[in-house]
């Protein structure tokens, strides 16, 4: 049986991270322009970067302590309802990349 190598969806994505997160710049995207890849990389690159700038708030320390999306309590269609679930998410996010990466978080 022929064995199949695991493929990562977010590669490129997931080296601009680690790129932004060394403080090297976009410029250093090793990828052409215009390409699928060199706009992975720079997503990356760019969600690192908005995660350092943005202030998460509370549905971030929510998502931190393990509640779950469903327990924001914020009624739906609110400003302070979108802004928790934003900072859950970027939580989630930052969550799910270290499991890709293999480090503890």
């Amino acid at each position: 049986m022929t064995e199949l190598s695991a493929c990562n969806p977010h590669k490129e994505e997931d080296e601009g991270y680690l790129a932004a997160e060394a403080g090297r710049n976009p410029s250093d995207n090793p990828y052409p322009r215009g390409t699928i890849r060199y706009e992975e990389w720079m997503r990356g690159w760019q969600i690192k970067i908005d995660e350092t700038r943005v202030d998460k708030g509370d549905g971030y320390l929510a998502a931190e302590a393990g509640q779950s999306s469903s327990q924001n309590p914020h009624p739906r269609g609110t400003i302070r309802y979108a802004e928790w679930r934003s900072g859950w998410q970027i939580k989630n996010a930052e969550s799910q990349r270290a499991i890709r990466l293999g480090r503890d978080k």
